[in-house]
């Protein structure tokens, strides 16, 4: 009968139709008919070297576009290979699916090489705590029911990743009929508090914004600005908030926490009022405010409820729902309230002196960067020592340009993250700043960006070592075991050998030319930056007591 379809083929039409233009993974026996559907679908299929990359760059993909990014690998241990990108996904509230094969239901129970079911890797229960939704789909005709919450969880209110686990014979399996439902975008607005959060502002002494990740996420940058002016308030970012606001706008305060400047971190011990815009404020950002200075009260805005109000002891005003629809509601309202200017110091210099080193410091690398590279840019930060230098010391003109995870911290993610934006906004230039730890670990993922002409700039710093664990525990215990690899990589090497162009640069001369090159020629490239082994990051803040 002609007028029926396979699962896989409603699966990618449904895809196309939501929008999706590319997918990310690793073909493999028990995921080719969907992976093949999408291509028939106009679906362009970026193979990966490694799943957890594809991830990365299924997560770059829906953090440039705002739609749904797709990542698959084969059961077994493709589908165990992505679940780190899952769990960088909720923990960014990136929307993703994650789709990995499993055998025939038919065959359950038979022993399969790369086993999926509960024989051995069940992945549906694995990727439960990675993700929003979970389920393996173990009929056709569940099929549209299982998609259909997936992809409402995925693109809803909260915004994450979901997985759907196939088997072989239900991604081929024939249907009459199909009934997808395409979502549509969620406005959540929080009302109740509006009065509250007016009173506290102006009965506040000393208001101070922290401004998350969320703004980032959820693009308020606009509104966080007009929220400051309205209110004359200063701000301050958490390392995942880098860029919330452009580095030179009066209000705007610095970094804080790890990465952080003293200024910043003096305001927020000093602050009766945090207005908390999209961030957990976890030990990352609140390292340095001490328990006796937590503010009298919190005003604390975001999607996710898990830690609102937990963290501090400050009484709280919570206010759930979209960043950006919560604060566009309250600016619009906030002329029919009575409301105070706060005195606040302007034209404050936050940065710190930077450091004086005998070989080439990442520290004024970072500070010049921005200098150096077109407006319209993002740069992707990977997590390490060379992370939180950026954070410290880069300056941000484009907001919401800088994205940095200090919260999963996962190393290595920021190469498939970077891959990824670039396939969503290619007129963008793309950067990922990562460290040879975190190189070593996916960086053969640069050859996946080469056979796709996928120009993205990588920006290596390598300093021989895992900088900011040999640092902290030096500092902790006196010992760095574990930290120094022998024989130390070859960045431009192993750049070349994946068909991309390499840099090698140990003096701030070499690396300007090397980033104007690299943005001329529209090419992968790799700029290897070897910096001062003996640099201090700005990193420690956190401690590690092993008593």
């Amino acid at each position: 009968m002609d007028y029926l379809k396979t699962v896989a083929d409603y699966m990618a039409e449904a895809l196309r139709n939501l929008g999706v233009t590319h997918s990310f993974g690793i073909i493999g026996k028990s995921i080719c008919p969907v992976v093949l559907k999408m291509v028939d679908y106009g679906i362009e299929f970026i193979p990966g070297r490694h799943e957890s990359s594809s991830g990365f760059e299924a997560a770059g993909y829906a953090l440039k576009t705002g739609r749904l990014g797709v990542a698959f690998g084969t059961s077994g241990p493709g589908g165990t290979n992505l679940l780190t990108a899952a769990a960088h996904a909720k923990a960014n509230n990136l929307p993703v699916l994650f789709i990995t094969g499993h055998q025939s239901i038919k065959e359950l129970g038979i022993p399969q090489c790369q086993d999926s079911s509960s024989y051995l890797a069940d992945l549906a229960d694995m990727f439960r705590p990675a993700t929003l939704f979970s389920k393996l789909v173990e009929r056709g005709d569940h099929f549209s029911t299982l998609f259909n919450h997936a992809i409402s969880i995925a693109l809803g209110g909260q915004r994450g990743p979901v997985h759907l686990c196939i088997p072989f014979d239900v991604q081929t399996e024939m249907l009459e009929e199909c009934r997808i439902v395409i979502p549509e975008r969620e406005h959540l607005v929080s009302t109740a508090n509006f009065e509250r959060v007016i009173s506290a502002i102006n009965a506040s002494s000393h208001p101070l914004i922290i401004a998350g990740k969320g703004v980032n996420r959820s693009i308020a940058h606009q509104e966080l600005i007009q929220l400051a002016e309205t209110f004359n308030i200063p701000v301050v970012t958490s390392p995942g908030g880098k860029g919330a606001i452009p580095w030179d706008h009066p209000l705007y305060h610095g970094p804080i926490g790890v990465g952080g400047c003293k200024h910043g971190d003096d305001l927020l011990n000093r602050s009766d009022l945090f207005i908390v815009l999209g961030s957990r404020l976890s030990d990352m950002t609140i390292c340095n405010l001490k328990a006796e200075n937590h503010p009298k009260t919190l005003i604390q805005f975001d999607v996710d409820p898990t830690f609102v109000g937990k963290i501090l002891s400050s009484q709280t005003i919570a206010i759930g729902g979209d960043l950006r629809d919560n604060l566009a509601f309250y600016l619009k309202n906030i002329g029919t309230a009575a409301i105070k200017k706060h005195i606040t110091e302007t034209d404050v210099h936050y940065a710190e002196e930077l450091p004086v080193l005998s070989k080439l410091s990442l520290a004024s690398v970072m500070s010049t960067l921005s200098d150096l590279i077109p407006y319209n840019n993002t740069v992707f930060v990977d997590d390490g020592s060379h992370g939180f230098n950026a954070v410290k010391w880069y300056n941000v003109k484009k907001p919401g340009s800088f994205v940095f995870d200090a919260y999963f911290a996962c190393m290595g993610n920021s190469i498939g993250m970077a891959i990824g934006a670039k396939v969503a906004s290619p007129e963008e230039t793309i950067f990922c700043l990562t460290g040879d730890g975190c190189f070593m670990m996916l960086g053969a993922e640069i050859n996946t960006a080469v056979c796709k002409n996928i120009p993205v700039i990588f920006i290596v710093v390598n300093n021989m070592q895992l900088d900011m664990a040999l640092k902290g525990m030096e500092k902790t215990t006196g010992r760095i075991d574990g930290t120094i690899y022998e024989v130390p990589m070859d960045a431009v090497k192993f750049a070349e050998s994946l068909g991309a162009t390499g840099y090698k640069c140990e003096t701030a001369e070499q690396f300007n030319v090397a980033v104007q090159a690299a943005v001329e020629s529209n090419r992968v490239a790799v700029i290897e930056l070897l910096t001062d082994r003996d640099e201090v990051p700005p990193t420690a803040h956190r401690t590690l007591n092993l008593n």
